[in-house]
């Protein structure tokens, strides 16, 4: 193994003691993501982000009750506010649009991150898509919490593993230039009882940068029952 292999199995092991939740997820990866990503993700606390967001509901009476179920956030355009609450144990994300506020509990397992809301649980596969075009400019970048870790051997690290320099193009995941990330659904669980995940092919998520902000797109709809909600939208996220 050369020296930027070992540096970046001792940056690796570094992202792997700290809290956060992402880096603990993501490992040595998280150190490509763009800037308002890491910025966004590498906190810890409590932090509160404004920004702007779209939201469209289905309109049959079935989709209407498995929204509430799940607690998925009311039509609507204009504002939103989206508060994050860091810590070792994970992460409570509070979402306000308008007057609906849409809450969920995210916690990391073997790789995973798991989201909660309402009685139902998701298990999503987080991945790189985009280019990372940061990591072949800039030598080092902070993961915000704590030391900064070396992009090349980062880079030098991901590659020895098998990881491309560009995401996602071969699942079709985003346009192949907004660097982010792909919200990849592995299982779901309701009231504690597995679903078949084939239910669930028409819910997909990513969260990137454009333009320096961090944007977001969610879809969720179902077989049979249709559109649950779809919602976008972006953040400002600063230093």
């Amino acid at each position: 193994m050369g020296a930027g292999a070992v540096k970046g199995s001792r940056d690796a092991e570094r992202l792997g003691a700290r809290e956060g939740l992402y880096p603990r997820v993501l490992g040595v990866r998280f150190v490509l993501l763009p800037r308002t990503l890491r910025l966004l993700h590498g906190r810890s606390g409590r932090c509160v982000y404004r920004g702007e967001a779209e939201v469209e509901r289905g309109h049959g009476l079935l989709s209407r009750v498995f929204a509430r179920i799940v607690r998925l956030p009311k039509a609507y355009a204009g504002p939103v506010d989206v508060e994050i609450q860091a810590g070792p144990s994970g992460e409570t994300w509070i979402r306000r649009f308008g007057k609906s506020t849409m809450r969920s509990r995210l916690a990391g397992r073997d790789g995973l991150v798991l989201e909660r809301l309402g009685p139902v649980r998701f298990a999503f596969a987080l991945e790189p898509i985009g280019e990372a075009p940061e990591a072949a400019l800039a030598r080092t970048v902070s993961a915000h919490t704590g030391d900064s870790i070396t992009v090349s051997s980062a880079a030098v690290l991901a590659a020895a593993m098998g990881a491309p320099r560009s995401y996602g193009a071969e699942h079709g995941e985003g346009d192949g230039r907004d660097p982010g990330l792909s919200w990849r659904l592995m299982r779901v669980r309701a009231f504690g009882l597995p679903l078949p995940r084939g239910w669930f092919a028409g819910v997909r998520a990513r969260e990137f940068e454009r333009e320096g902000r961090y944007h977001f797109e969610v879809d969720a709809q179902l077989p049979v029952v249709g559109l649950l909600a779809r919602y976008r939208g972006w953040l400002e996220v600063v230093e």
